[in-house]
Parts: structure tokens; sequence; C-alpha cells
């Protein structure tokens, strides 16, 4: 669906300075039907990489193709694309039904009353159609940002950090509207520092550091059973052994990590103190867990 090879992109800072090199040797691929999340610090070339696929940037050298075209301004492949950046800026006098209406006949293939209706009815902001984006919240503008891609019911969806400064409640709500988009055959790329919103949603990504790609794989890969190690969680006592690593204690339990080759032990000690056990279970590694390891290795 997506592909990028060797790609490099640099920026001037100024005269007298060396570039600024924000891609270095990137290569990824996108499969159709992912639901794809491209993962880093600041300042680590995610939404620099986005541009590219966009072609709002021309990298310096690399290849990169989408639906198995090359990318360039006016290219027929974007009717099927929809792109939601961080902070979408509008015509602050425009109505929010204004505004997508605006989007709507910038794709200029006919799209009905019924379907910006629908997408605006969707996103539930029917009952504001008519309130000027000046007058919106952030929320507000992103579910307008959210009704102008299903505009289009785009084969490919990219969003830059989309869920920054909302509300949980918009959260969820935007969430369950992208995976919706994703059952029905979109293939999404994201880009976001939410992790936990990421472990929930997405199927693979590719976590970018300093221009490059140091790791691409399957979500679940990543987040691997630590084989080493269990999750313990017990009836609160004043005598714990010392290879019982507590995490977390709260008036009535405690949760631990304990070594798996002191399972056993730990077992005969619980039956001998009268605890009660409420888990016992393989630890897992967190997609955070794995990010941080990852990061620090290429430190």
């Amino acid at each position: 669906m997506i592909k990028a090879e060797n790609v490099c992109l640099s920026f001037r800072r100024g005269f007298f300075k060396e570039k600024l090199k924000a891609l270095d040797d990137l290569s990824l691929s996108v499969h159709e039907g992912d639901f794809f999340a491209l993962l880093g610090p600041n300042g680590a070339g995610k939404s620099t990489a986005m541009y590219c696929f966009l072609r709002l940037i021309q990298p310096d050298s690399g290849n990169i193709s989408v639906r198995g075209n090359k990318p360039y301004p006016g290219s027929d492949i974007f009717k099927d694309i929809a792109y939601l950046p961080e902070e979408a800026h509008y015509p602050m006098y425009l109505t929010v039904e204004e505004a997508v209406y605006y989007y709507a006949a910038l794709y200029g293939n006919g799209i009905s009353p019924k379907k910006i209706d629908e997408s605006i009815e969707k996103v539930g902001i029917s009952e504001f159609r008519d309130l000027k984006l000046s007058k919106c919240s952030k929320g507000m503008k992103q579910k307008v940002g959210i009704a102008q891609c299903l505009l289009n019911n785009p084969k490919i969806l990219f969003l830059d950090e989309p869920t920054r400064g909302l509300d949980p409640i918009t959260v969820k709500e935007f969430r369950d509207i992208l995976v919706d988009m994703n059952r029905n055959g979109a293939t999404i790329i994201l880009n976001s520092h939410v992790l936990s919103e990421i472990e929930m949603v997405c199927n693979r990504v590719a976590i970018i550091n300093k221009g490059k790609v140091i790791v691409q794989d399957e979500l679940k890969h990543l987040r691997n059973l630590d084989l080493e190690t269990y999750v313990v969680e017990f009836t609160i006592t004043d005598s714990v052994p010392k290879y019982v690593d507590v995490k977390m204690s709260t008036a009535d339990t405690i949760k631990a990590d304990i070594p798996t080759e002191k399972l056993s032990e730990f077992i005969r000690f619980a039956q001998e103190s009268g605890l009660k056990l409420y888990e016992c279970s393989l630890k897992k590694v967190s997609l955070e867990d794995a990010f941080f390891n990852i990061l620090k290795g290429e430190g």
C-alpha cells in the first residue's frame, strides 16, 4: 500500500550552519488494511515522513510509492486519501456545516449533500452545524476534520497526533470511528505519542529515531511475554520475602513482580501465610516498555 525506500531529507538551518538531517535512509512498508503507528521521540522524523508520503515535501533522495504509484501534487491517488493534521487551520468565519461543505467541494467528485450530512452526524456535531468555527473548541474543530476525512470513504487515512488536547470522551468517540473505518477497509497511518491508544487500535508499528526506522514489526511481536517474571497480586501482609519486588500496594492488596524460579517458593509462602492470591501470570512487556528498551538500545 505504501512503501518508502532509502528516503533522505535535510533542512537548511542557516547559511553558515550544517544542514539538519530529518530523514536518514528511512525505509518502511505499510500493508493494505494496516492500522499502522509511527512512534518515536520528538524530532525523530515521524511527521516529516508523513509529509513525504503525502508529497507535501519532496525528499532529497529515495523512493516512495503509494498504492503502486509515485505521489505528486494533483495525482488522482489523492482522491482516495484523507489527512488530518495535528492542528487543522480553517477559515474561522465559516460555520461547522459550511466548512465540511467547502472541503467536500475540493474533492471535485460530486460528494452528495446526503454524504456530507452523514459525515457530520457520525462525528456527533449535527446540533452545532450552524456554529461558527471561531466559537468552536479544539475538540469540535478536530471533529470537523474527522468529518472531512469521512467524506470520500478514503482507502488511506493519515493522522498526525489527532488526539492531542482532546478530552477522554472525545478520544473514545474518535477511536471508535477509526476502528470502524479500519474494519471497513481503510488503511490508517497514525503518528502519536499516546502509547496506550496505539496498543488499543494498531496492528503494526515502526519506531523511528533520528530519521531512521530502527524497528518495524507486528505490535504483538513487540509485546511478548517476559518468561523470566511473574506478576502477582495478593492480600496485604507485613512479611514479604526479599525476592518479591513490590510495585504497588493499597490498604488491601500488594502487586509485585517475582522471578519465575521463585514461583513455587512464593506459592508455598502464600499458602503457609494464609494469603489470598488474586493474580499470578507471566508478565507482559507493554508497548511502553518495548519502546523505551528499543530506544535505550539505540543510545
